[in-house]
């Protein structure tokens, strides 16, 4: 039984298995290459990139820059901006290492500061901590993801874009947790920029993601090389999105994850979220339960997504994990999740971080009752359930 969703979701819907394998055998040249092929593989990129700017209300799709995964999408987002010293990044205490490594890395090369604004389960980033320092004028940016990788919890991020565009400051969305379960729109958002990636809620295959870059951003390369684009010359083009996307594209997960929008676009997102909806609550309840849980994030089903992260009295998340797995062949995630700046702002760090479930579209209730009665067999320590605020 897989719980591990929040990685990556599996198993794909057919269609992207389908659609990634008939690419596969039909399309044998590089969309640079002037053949049949090479034309076939041009209108299928340009088609895939129509498709995924659609879905995050992308209107112009040369904003949208095809990457290898999330994290090189917010990595180019923070690193290719022009810092300057004194300048102030705002972020949740919530974050992934895709976020926080690089604001750090801007940090100490650059003399950038940045806050992290409190937490509580009720209130996942406090509004007017990031509005007191916006006041002060040196807020360059706001890095927030939508959705925490850890506890599930759903952030403001409609709210966050108001006071950025109120206040003149940029504003990074993290859609990774997000993207294909909550509604992701650019400019509802007020997002300067916006990343995610294609293996998690688009159910596309890995090493594919993208970012939206609002027009009169010009961000610095990460990497340069051969774009297919003024190959003549011995500099980049500096234009959108090629100067970005060097190297040949893995054509295979952009069109993985275009099928996986499509059958998003036919199930529902609705559909999708309300099935996860009723897993998520399923196992909550079960976990109220069993004696020496702890369960971190808001007990709002409306307020998180389908993560679930707890520990347990008298066994570490890691034994957990591993019993789990050998016993009863169940997939989790135990540890810090790539985001110890989410386990510090929790508790869980110093410590052993947590196990995370994270439920999927193709999870059933009984799963997730034989998953309930897994846990109980678990020698622990005498205790009731607590929600940590």
């Amino acid at each position: 039984m897989y719980f591990n969703n929040a990685a990556t979701t599996w198993p794909k819907p057919e269609v992207v298995y389908e659609a990634v394998d008939r690419s596969f055998r039909s399309l044998n040249s590089p969309e640079r290459t002037t053949s049949d092929e090479g034309e076939r593989c041009a209108e299928l990129m340009s088609t895939c990139r129509e498709t995924v700017a659609g879905f995050f209300g992308i209107k112009n799709s040369r904003r949208l820059i095809f990457s290898p995964s999330a994290t090189y999408s917010l990595n180019l987002a923070i690193l290719g901006l022009d810092w300057h010293e004194g300048d102030v990044v705002v972020m949740s205490g919530l974050e992934h290492h895709a976020v926080s490594r690089p604001v750090r890395k801007v940090a100490r090369e650059h003399g950038v500061k940045f806050e992290t604004a409190p937490y509580t389960p009720d209130n996942p980033i406090d509004l007017d901590f990031v509005e007191d320092q916006l006041k002060g004028g040196a807020v360059k940016l706001i890095a927030c993801t939508m959705a925490s990788n850890v506890t599930g919890d759903i952030l403001p991020a409609v709210e966050l874009g108001e006071l950025a565009d109120h206040y003149g400051a940029l504003y990074l969305v993290d859609a990774a947790q997000a993207a294909g379960i909550l509604p992701v729109d650019v400019d509802v958002l007020k997002a300067d920029m916006l990343g995610f990636a294609g293996h998690k809620g688009l159910f596309g295959p890995p090493g594919g993601g993208g970012l939206f870059v609002r027009k009169g951003i010009q961000l610095e390369t990460l990497a340069e090389g051969g774009t297919g684009k003024d190959s003549g010359k011995h500099e980049m083009s500096g234009r959108y999105p090629s100067n970005y996307e060097v190297g040949t594209h893995n054509l295979l997960a952009i069109v993985g994850m275009s099928a996986g929008i499509d059958w998003i676009h036919e199930t529902g997102r609705d559909t999708l979220r309300e099935h996860e909806q009723m897993l998520t609550q399923r196992f909550l309840d079960g976990l109220k339960t069993l004696q020496g849980v702890t369960v971190y994030g808001s007990p709002d089903i409306e307020q998180r997504t389908a993560v679930v992260s707890l520990t347990m009295d008298g066994v570490t998340p890691e034994n957990m994990a591993r019993w789990l797995a050998e016993e009863h062949r169940i997939s989790s995630r135990a540890g810090y999740h790539c985001a110890p700046l989410a386990h510090e702002t929790i508790g869980t760090l110093p410590g052993e971080g947590t196990i995370r479930f994270s439920f999927g579209f193709s999870n059933t209730t009984d799963e997730v009752d034989q998953l309930l009665e897994f846990l109980a067999e678990v020698p622990r320590l005498e205790g009731q359930l607590n929600w940590v605020v």
